[in-house]
Parts: C-alpha cells; structure tokens; sequence
C-alpha cells in the first residue's frame, strides 16, 4: 500500500490537469474550425499513412485496435472491478475504476455529439464506423483502462513500476496508432482522446485517494469514540 506521504500533492495534481484540459480545450476549437494547421497536419497525416497500408499490417492493426473495443474495455474493467471489490481491502480502487471509465465514456460521447466532426474521407477505412471522429473513443477508453491500470499495479508492485508503465505506454500508444492506420480517426482526434482519457484518470485516482484516506481514518475515529 503507497503511504500518503508519498503521493503527488493536490496542487500539483491541478496543475496537470488543468494543463491537460487547456490542451483538450485547444484542439477541440481547433477542430472546430475548417482551416488551421491542426486540420491541415491530420490531412498530410492521413495521406501519408494511406501511402504505407498492406494487407498484412491491417490484419495486425484490427487486433490491436480491438483492446480499445468497448466490449473488450467493458468486460476487462468488469472482472478486475470484481476481483476488487470481494477482495475487500482495494474496494476504494473498483470505484475510481469504475468513476473513471464513467466519466470517460459519457464525456467522451457528449464531445462527439457536441464538435460532430466527421471521419476521415479521403484514407478508404478498413472498417465501418457510424460515430463521430472527435475524440476518438478507443483512445479515451485505453488511456482510461489500462492508464488505471498501470497506476493499480505500480501501487501493487511498486519494483516493478519501470516495467507496468512500458507495458501501459505500448498497448495505449498501440490502440491509438491502430485507429489512425485503419483510416478512421485523425492525428487530433487521437490526442485529444488521450488527454480526455488522462482527464478521467486524473479524477479517479483522487477519488481513490479520497476513499483511502476516510478508510484510514475511520478506525482511528471509533478508537476516539
């Protein structure tokens, strides 16, 4: 169990997330927008990677791309929510778990609605897709997920922390790098996923600490009483 002392101070915990969403707020006026250079790089991008598809890396690409399938995030985040919860002792982990994936997918699918931006049209997709471009939800729920994830077991087996965060780093970068070469997202729609994402987490991680911390507390109030 991490000790309070060591965890990042709030106000360091505000900083970044208030720099996260300033950078979540750029990029979603900026798609918003039909001419700057945000639209004009995920343009070049978009051709750029239509000139490097085969078969072969589409193939591999689909299976990446479905770690970041709301099915897939849905049942994954369900058994490890379970294990949570009857082990008693990480209740408080299940529920930011469950707060961040929440606030994720509802976030994530009121920006869609709201910026209405359409999928990419000149890269052919390898798939269909029916929602909206912006942001992208495989990369809001990777980064929520498996971001979570990370930050569960480097509280776990803090020795092994270089480790988890490269395994996180790799599936996370992975997803989103899928959706960008099967055609159907943008460079931007990526990011801005990632930083919603991270919005999420942030979020969640203090409401673990929050929890931890009224659970430390309690047994020494009935000691008090």
């Amino acid at each position: 169990m991490v000790n309070r002392e060591s965890r990042t101070p709030s106000a360091l915990w505000a900083s970044v997330w208030i720099v996260l969403f300033l950078l979540f707020a750029f990029l979603t006026a900026a798609v918003a927008m039909p001419y700057n250079l945000v639209v004009t790089a995920d343009q070049w991008f978009e051709n750029l990677l239509l000139s490097v598809r085969t078969p072969l890396l589409i193939h591999i690409f689909d299976g990446i791309t479905f770690l970041g399938n709301t099915l897939f995030v849905v049942g994954i985040a369900g058994v490890v929510g379970a294990f949570l919860l009857y082990s008693k002792v990480y209740k408080a982990y299940a529920i930011g778990l469950a707060g961040t994936l929440i606030m994720a997918a509802t976030t994530g699918y009121a920006m869609k609605i709201m910026v209405a931006r359409a999928r990419p049209s000149g890269l052919i997709p390898s798939m269909i897709e029916t929602s909206f471009s912006f942001p992208s939800g495989h990369a809001t729920a990777a980064m929520a997920l498996y971001g979570f994830m990370a930050y569960l077991l480097c509280t776990l087996f803090p020795a092994k922390k270089p480790l988890i965060l490269s395994a996180a780093i790799l599936i996370v970068g992975g997803i989103g790098f899928s959706r960008l070469y099967l055609g159907v997202h943008f460079p931007s729609d990526i990011i801005a996923g990632y930083l919603l994402g991270s919005l999420c987490l942030l979020i969640g991680i203090q409401i673990v600490n929050r929890l931890r911390d009224k659970e430390a507390a309690a047994p020494q109030e009935a000691l008090l009483h």
